[in-house]
């Protein structure tokens, strides 16, 4: 599905999400803007397409993040969302919505970091409203599944 955010031109957001893959916006740079400006144009923003579990914040993309299944999800997964320091987590478990075990969520809750679990599709639409509220916000995706 194609996605038709509120762009925020300076964090990563999310364009598309299919079947397999995540297309992402990168930020976009002041080279870039100035480039633009200079051809008296508007800047376009590259993308990025994923095809694995991944990691996005409006400022940090990590696409090496976890395990290709949300099944295999461990405390050190989480370990890893937890150095970023969001004040929220989307964790999007592929098509279906997969909870990972409360003990290893626990890492995150008791550092104040909230986290919520839904299918990607939605995980995708929901980081992508809250980066246009300017919310410190990491979206962890599995792939939708066929």
């Amino acid at each position: 599905m194609q996605i038709n955010p509120d762009f925020n031109a300076s964090a990563y957001t999310i364009k598309s999400y299919e079947t397999g893959k995540v297309t992402v916006f990168e930020p976009i740079s002041k080279e870039q803007v100035a480039e633009a400006e200079k051809n008296n144009k508007s800047p376009i923003p590259n993308t990025i397409t994923l095809n694995k579990s991944a990691l996005i914040m409006a400022n940090k993309l990590v696409d090496d993040w976890g395990p290709e299944n949300p099944h295999l999800l461990k405390l050190d997964d989480f370990k890893k969302i937890l150095a970023l320091k969001p004040e929220l987590v989307l964790l999007g478990t592929g098509k279906d919505i997969h909870f990972p075990e409360s003990k290893d969520m626990l890492l995150l809750q008791q550092e104040g970091i909230g986290v919520e679990v839904m299918g990607t599709a939605a995980a995708c639409r929901t980081y992508n409203f809250l980066i246009s509220d300017g919310r410190n916000v990491a979206v962890a995706l599995f792939m939708i599944e066929e």
